[in-house]
């Protein structure tokens, strides 16, 4: 068979004759007369070498040949016209949608406040339900795919290292800093490798083992820190580094958030260590979704200025 031969028409006027068992019936469906629709049937009884409908006294019944053309061939006008539909619209105003974000506690303190003042009067009846990952640096992504979430925000690899289903825009980056509390020893000079790594720490782990980035980055110069405290949560680390002799690495922001209310010490890592990257991700499934572009749209708008 040459499918050069195929035109959509045929292929509807097929569809039609299918469901009709009319000719005439299925002419007016389609939009054609009768003497046309009859011309269509020649055509394809042609192109498929099959007579395809037998008229009978319950009308035009469909051969062996014609039952099995019918399922592809409904399938591909469906398939055809669903991507040709009118896009469907999302009004912020009227909707009522929930959108459930994946963060961390240190992303809802950026994202939330600035987030819920952009939509309380463009989308007052919008609800942003906060969900909080496993995982800290782990893309949440099986969640992401099977939909329980609409979006995640957080510290997340660049794009190559994540699941081909997985899209990533990225919010900011701030580069890591140490903090202790201001009379700490330690805070009074520069602070060498040597007094970082011998100090006792308290670090950011949410997975139950305890060894760190920063673990191997000191087990490259020969060296061990000394672990005191590790916590999932950004926000508590100021109040344990201010409350203690011990040190934390956390993103610059963080630190200047609460500088001056803790009175701490502000320190560079004396390591070189990669930035903390704030990445906005979703699944592909949902990029051309009217909702979730605009969800997107103002999450990103909340970091215009960190960028």
């Amino acid at each position: 068979m040459n499918i050069a031969a195929v035109n959509l028409n045929l292929l509807l006027a097929f569809e039609a004759l299918v469901e009709e068992r009319s000719v005439s019936r299925a002419a007016a469906r389609v939009g054609l007369t009768q003497p046309a629709m009859s011309n269509a049937l020649k055509r394809l009884r042609a192109i498929f070498s099959d007579p395809l409908f037998v008229r009978t006294a319950k009308g035009m019944m469909a051969t062996p040949k014609a039952v099995e053309l019918a399922a592809p061939v409904r399938a591909g006008l469906a398939q055809l016209r669903s991507a040709l539909a009118a896009r469907p619209q999302f009004e912020a105003g009227l909707s009522t949608r929930s959108f459930r974000l994946a963060m961390t506690d240190y992303a809802e303190l950026l994202v939330l406040p600035s987030l819920l003042a952009r939509i309380q009067t463009a989308a007052p009846g919008v609800q942003i339900v906060a969900r909080r990952s496993e995982r800290i640096f782990q893309p949440p992504e099986e969640e992401l795919r099977d939909g329980s979430i609409d979006a995640a925000i957080g510290f997340y690899p660049e794009a190559a290292a994540l699941e081909p289903g997985t899209q990533s825009a990225g919010l900011f980056s701030e580069e890591s800093v140490c903090v202790m509390r201001e009379a700490h020893p330690l805070a009074r000079k520069r602070l060498t490798l040597r007094q970082f790594a011998a100090a006792g720490h308290a670090a950011i782990i949410s997975r139950t083992v305890t060894r760190g980035f920063i673990d191997d980055l000191l087990a490259a110069h020969g060296l061990r820190r000394r672990l005191k405290a590790a916590t999932p949560h950004f926000l508590v680390i100021p109040y344990i580094v201010a409350t203690s002799d011990l040190l934390a690495v956390v993103p610059a922001g963080l630190a200047a958030r609460f500088r001056r209310q803790l009175q701490l010490a502000v320190r560079k890592v004396p390591i070189a260590m990669p930035r903390f990257q704030m990445r906005l991700l979703w699944h592909a499934d949902r990029t051309g979704d009217p909702a979730h572009e605009w969800l997107r749209t103002q999450v990103r708008s909340c970091f215009h200025n960190q960028q």
